[in-house]
């Protein structure tokens, strides 16, 4: 049977500014100038000075070699103010000057997103413009275009030839021959960037050897590609000579020439490499070193001063009239949102500006010695929660602000999350970083003899000998983390 009940309970849910300022603590400088800039342009009540910028609680922090111990932290609140007070005055912007507030102003070196290709071909385009180039028949350029139309942004055909046969005839109503296409394949083939075409890795690679001059260690790659792609990939070397009957020294030649061919010949065309080749990073702090003094400062030189606007804080003050219309009552409710808005957004810039400087200096103040030596062994084990219980905050609003940051330094522009590790402990029981154990660990595998690689096991005596107490899978988690592959895989002729 049902019943109707009261309940009550309660439950904690974010509001629209909330979530508004959580999304703007995430950005990164770019990103976040053009939103500011996005947001001047649909908030009429919002002006912008391009002279200055928004000041910050301290957009210029400097900790000298006497502030080593954390100093006692201002109370940090998250709570953003929305001016819906009736009070006209409160709508009024002040005309004093804002106090001049230290910052990192200079222009020079500032990157930004560079243009994608949009200008140049693409790899589609790259590829029909050859296709256009051949003395081939309408028919075969019709195949060629649906060839080229399925090869993936590596340069590989994915897809097989009755598959390519079966989606011409239902585009076109003809029927393509499997030795039709295969031809029109052989010819695409010959395209450039060498390899184009390929259905495999081996023959991606046969295709860029037929096409170098000979030559003894040309023919003897294609040898070894063709008969003992399968040796080659286990590098079990001592096989492919035997195969082959080949001595060690033209082995190695081959092997290098091998290794110097693009498995990934569409890569260089493909649109998400490009932008990232592109993209250059603008860091959202410079951090200065003098002796022991840090400073630290937020580039901020491209965020305007923002300010209510004068016309409609008048245009709300005169809004309030005995009796108003209609119309007047809806231009005042227009006009007061406008102005919320743009005091809410005012409020919330400075706010993740303040934001940013104090988990920037706590993070300054717990690696300290890291940032002075930029020695890893320096560095001390730190996490996302110790910054969070710093600055009396949520773990997630450091990681918002952590994630997709970047800070210039004296030793180049480093992430902000190469300033946390992980922790472990020595076989004296003291604290270092992971990250120092993996550097360890790197060296290690850089100096060993790559005839003879260490195996997981021999990585873990020798970095016990180092004095790092690792567990074997710890090391081969470490090893895989830093891209190191298996003693098998990393082993040379």
């Amino acid at each position: 049977m049902l019943k109707n009940s009261l309940q009550q309970r309660l439950s904690q849910r974010l509001s629209p500014a909330q979530i508004q300022l959580m999304n703007i603590l995430a950005l990164p400088v770019l990103a976040f100038e053009q939103y500011v800039s996005s947001e001047i342009e649909a908030n009429p009540a919002l002006e912008a000075d391009y002279e200055g910028n928004i000041p910050t609680d301290q957009d210029t922090y400097t900790q000298d070699s006497d502030d080593a111990q954390r100093e006692d932290s201002d109370d940090y609140s998250n709570d953003i103010t929305i001016h819906s007070d009736d009070d006209i005055s409160k709508y009024m912007y002040d005309d004093d000057p804002q106090d001049d507030y230290p910052s990192s102003g200079t222009t020079e070196g500032r990157s930004a997103f560079l243009a994608a290709q949009s200008e140049g071909n693409t790899f589609v385009e790259h590829l029909l413009e050859q296709l256009s180039l051949e003395h081939i028949t309408e028919k075969q350029k019709t195949i060629g275009r649906y060839i080229i139309g399925n090869i993936d942004p590596d340069g590989y055909l994915r897809r097989d030839i009755m598959s390519i046969s079966d989606d011409i005839a239902f585009s076109t109503g003809e029927d393509m021959s499997e030795s039709d296409i295969k031809d029109v394949l052989k010819i695409i083939q010959t395209f450039d960037p060498s390899g184009v075409g390929a259905t495999s890795l081996k023959e991606c690679l046969l295709i860029q050897l037929r096409a170098l001059p000979s030559s003894y260690t040309t023919e003897l790659c294609i040898k070894v590609v063709d008969e003992d792609f399968e040796h080659l990939s286990k590098k079990n070397f001592d096989k492919i000579i035997q195969h082959l009957g080949c001595s060690k020294e033209a082995l190695v030649a081959a092997v290098e020439e091998i290794s110097r061919l693009n498995p990934r010949p569409g890569g260089a065309f493909s649109s998400s490499a490009a932008l990232v080749e592109q993209t250059q990073i603008t860091p959202d702090f410079t951090i200065s070193i003098d002796g022991d003094n840090i400073s630290i400062s937020l580039n901020n030189a491209h965020v305007p001063t923002l300010k209510v606007s004068k016309e409609y804080t008048r245009m709300l003050t005169e809004s309030t009239v005995e009796n108003p219309s209609r119309a007047q009552k809806d231009t005042a409710t227009f006009v007061k949102s406008k102005v919320d808005a743009a005091r809410w957004f005012i409020d919330a810039v400075r706010q993740r500006q303040n934001t940013l400087m104090s988990i920037m200096r706590s993070i300054v103040r717990h690696q300290r010695s890291y940032i002075i030596s930029a020695d890893v062994a320096d560095m001390r084990p730190l996490g996302l929660k110790d910054i969070a219980e710093d600055v009396k905050m949520d773990i997630s609003t450091v990681s918002r602000v952590v994630s997709q940051k970047y800070a210039d330094t004296p030793y180049g522009v480093m992430s902000l999350k190469e300033f946390f590790s992980e922790g472990s402990t020595t076989t004296q029981g003291e604290d270092i970083s992971t990250r120092e154990v993996k550097m360890a660990l790197q060296q290690l595998v850089e100096d060993e003899d790559k005839t003879s690689p260490f195996t997981d096991d021999e990585l873990t005596a020798k970095m016990k000998e180092k004095g790092y107490k690792l567990a074997r899978r710890t090391v081969a988690k470490y090893r895989e983390a830093l891209g190191i592959a298996t003693a098998r895989m990393r082993r040379k002729v």
